[in-house]
């Protein structure tokens, strides 16, 4: 049985399901993420990624610019993936998005993004605020930081 099968039968819960390539990404996410302000929302948000991950049994964390692969090949995009991992420890400043990515995967992350502006330091990483927009159309955000970029009007 395909992954897709499987996601498709699961009955209705009260969240949609992601793509499973989003989940890998929040799932590598998750190991990077921090103590967030507020943090019943940040809390929430989590649990909620937990609970998916239980519905669907094991996923493997797909490390940011990258593709999450399974036994017979990739499962999902690389977009979809980074957009899970920025989902759970991204961040707004004043400049534009914020999060950190291991160094090793810092170039992939960059190569996948070609063509925005990215501000790049040591595994550290700035989505210019002009190119969010852009970024955005690429890259599917979820969860607390969707929630603020819609309400900036960003998203």
């Amino acid at each position: 049985m395909q992954i897709d099968d499987f996601l498709r039968s699961i009955p209705l819960a009260p969240f949609t399901m992601p793509q499973i390539a989003w989940l890998a990404g929040a799932v590598a996410g998750l190991k990077f993420a921090s103590n967030r302000s507020p943090s019943w929302l940040w809390e929430d948000f989590y649990e909620d990624i937990y609970e998916m991950i239980g519905l669907i049994g094991h996923v493997e964390p797909a490390d940011p610019g990258t593709s999450p692969q399974d036994g017979d090949g990739q499962v999902g995009s690389a977009f979809e993936a980074l957009g899970g991992y920025v989902s759970v420890v991204g961040e707004m400043t004043p400049v534009g998005l914020y999060f950190r990515v291991p160094l090793s995967y810092q170039g992939s992350v960059i190569q996948l993004l070609d063509g925005l502006t990215i501000l790049h330091v040591h595994g550290e990483i700035v989505i210019a605020a002009a190119d969010l927009p852009a970024f955005l159309r690429l890259v599917p955000i979820k969860g607390p930081l969707a929630e603020w970029l819609e309400e900036e009007d960003i998203l």
